[in-house]
C-alpha cells in the first residue's frame, strides 16, 4: 500500500467510524469495577411529646412574700413553706429540682454574712422554724442550697419544702436581708 492509498483509506468514513467504535467499545470490555450495596433497618421507636412545667406555690412567676428576713436578732430565725409541683405533660416528664439563692443586706451591714440555711420536708411552720430533720443545710444564702441531692418529682406530684434562715450569734441586732431563691427544674433522664 502506498502512502497515498493509506491516506485515502484513513479518509474513508467507514474506517473512521470503525476506529471510533473501537475506542468507545474497548473500555466497556475491560471495566472491572465492582458494585457493592449494604442496607440497615432501624426499628421504629416511639416519639413522645410533652412539656416541662415546674410550679412553686401554684404559680410560675416571681412569688410575693415568701422568706422575709427583717428585724432579725442574733440566734433568731425565719421560715417559709414552698410547694413544688410538677405540672408537666408527658409520661416521661419526671424532673429534678435544685434551689439556689442570693442574699443582700437591706439594712444593717453584715446580716447576710451571718445567715445560715436549713431545708426540711416540714409541711407547716410557725414562721420561725422548720420542723423535722434537715434534708440540706448551708452556711450561706449565696449559692446552691440543693445541689448534692436534687429533689425528684414525677409528673402530677407535689413536694413541700420548708426553708429556714437563722442568724448567727455574731449577727447584728435588728438586721434584715433580701433573699431571692431560684427553683430550677431539669428533665430527669428516663433511662
Amino acid at each position: 500500500m502506498h502512502l497515498s492509498e493509506s491516506r485515502h483509506l484513513l479518509a474513508s468514513g467507514r474506517v473512521r467510524a470503525a476506529l471510533a467504535l473501537g475506542v468507545l467499545v474497548a473500555p466497556l470490555g475491560v471495566n472491572t469495577m465492582a458494585y457493592w450495596s449494604d442496607t440497615e433497618v432501624i426499628r421504629a421507636g416511639a416519639v413522645v411529646a410533652g412539656d416541662l412545667d415546674l410550679k412553686v406555690n401554684g404559680g410560675d412567676g416571681p412569688l410575693a412574700g415568701g422568706l422575709s428576713v427583717s428585724g432579725l436578732n442574733p440566734g433568731e430565725s425565719k421560715a417559709a413553706i414552698y410547694t413544688l409541683s410538677n405540672a408537666s405533660r408527658g409520661a416521661n416528664a419526671a424532673m429534678q429540682v435544685t434551689i439556689t439563692s442570693t442574699s443582700v443586706d437591706s439594712g444593717i451591714p453584715g446580716t447576710t454574712a451571718a445567715l445560715s440555711a436549713k431545708i426540711t420536708n416540714a409541711t407547716t411552720t410557725d414562721g420561725s422554724t422548720c420542723a423535722g430533720p434537715s434534708i440540706h443545710s448551708a452556711t450561706s444564702f449565696n449559692g446552691p442550697l440543693l445541689v448534692a441531692t436534687p429533689l425528684e418529682l414525677a409528673p402530677g406530684t407535689n413536694r413541700v419544702v420548708c426553708v429556714q434562715a437563722t442568724a448567727a450569734s455574731s449577727a447584728p441586732r435588728g438586721g434584715s436581708a433580701q433573699i431571692a431563691m431560684t427553683f430550677a427544674a431539669t428533665l430527669k433522664n428516663p433511662n
